[in-house]
């Protein structure tokens, strides 16, 4: 009875651990999400020129640089911004309709996507939807959003692409910030720079409206807590099905193949009591809990396993007789 209990602690401690895996996704994904899907090499990129905006997109469009996103918030609506993509688009979540395609950036007609809590009013005289931007009213093609994502849910972007008629705009006006593989260009970057007359730069957090406030906080030190208690855990819990196994192998009396096929016994029996709650917890994670994070917890489990084989094999193994 106390290892079938023992079996069962094992099986909720996984549990345990695959829960903490999921919520640590579900935060991740959720700050990329404020992030808009940009990575954590995203840079704002500081300007004072006056030159139009779609002068500028014309001009990086002429470039040859490689690819990027660039997103020009506006200096007085964060919650606001132009985007413009060169063959790099990170997608956002949709509540309906679509969110751009490189088409879209290649179009002499501007598109909107609007956050499903954007403050920026739209207008349905008919079945489309349309945001005023200055004085023309822009086609919404989708809503954008993702639960607890607040940055994400109140953002409202519109296309630019170099054939469109110039915006009343200037890049002193807004707020660039750029993804992609043009930062790993040392080369491009400084053309880009060069282009859109950047005095400096620094790593894009969204917390505040010029993106330069950095947040920090302790989750990813607690989740890794998290896990290691409930390793360590589970392998307590093995050592105590162990406890009477072992004691049977100090007592025993028999020598030879016989001990030996009585340790192998022994193992199969400490072997089902553990390896089957692992693959039972497996299952119910695979079936009720969302994990973005399959590696990891595949790793955890595999490295769970590994650590209670070699627990079993020494405590069954390598015991010596009690006289």
């Amino acid at each position: 009875m106390k290892k079938v209990i023992s079996s069962i602690i094992i099986f909720f401690v996984v549990l345990l651990a695959a829960v903490a895996i999921s919520r640590n996704d579900s935060v991740k994904y959720n700050n990329n999400m404020n992030r808009l899907g940009m990575s954590e090499s995203a840079t704002v990129l500081k300007t004072s020129s006056k030159q139009n905006l779609t002068n500028a997109v014309k001009k990086l469009s002429k470039a040859d640089l490689v690819n990027y996103q660039i997103i020009f918030f506006d200096k007085n609506n964060s919650n606001f911004g132009y985007l413009y993509s060169n063959h790099t688009l990170h997608k956002l979540p949709t509540v309906n309709g679509r969110y751009f395609s490189q088409s879209d950036f290649k179009s002499e007609i501007p598109f909107a996507v609007r956050g499903q809590q954007s403050d920026i009013p739209s207008y349905k005289p008919q079945s489309q939807q349309y945001i005023k931007t200055g004085k023309r009213y822009v086609s919404v093609i989708g809503t954008i959003g993702f639960n607890n994502a607040k940055i994400l849910n109140e953002q409202t972007l519109v296309s630019i692409s170099p054939v469109q008629n110039n915006l009343k705009v200037q890049l002193n006006d807004v707020v660039p910030v750029i993804d992609g593989a043009v930062l790993s260009s040392k080369t491009d970057l400084a053309k880009l720079k060069k282009t859109l007359k950047v005095s400096s730069t620094h790593k894009y957090s969204p917390q505040t409206d010029d993106f330069s406030a950095i947040q920090t906080n302790s989750s990813g030190n607690m989740y890794i807590i998290s896990l290691l208690l409930t390793f360590i855990v589970a392998i307590a819990v093995e050592i105590y099905i162990l406890l009477p196994l072992r004691f049977d192998v100090k007592k025993t009396k028999l020598t030879g193949d016989l001990k030996n096929n009585y340790r192998n016994g022994l193992l199969i029996r400490y072997l089902l009591f553990t390896m089957i709650p692992y693959l039972a917890a497996f299952l119910w994670t695979k079936w009720k809990i969302v994990i973005i994070s399959h590696q990891t917890f595949n790793l955890y489990l595999i490295l769970s396993i590994i650590a209670a084989i070699v627990v079993g094999i020494y405590q069954i193994y390598f015991v010596k007789k009690t006289e």
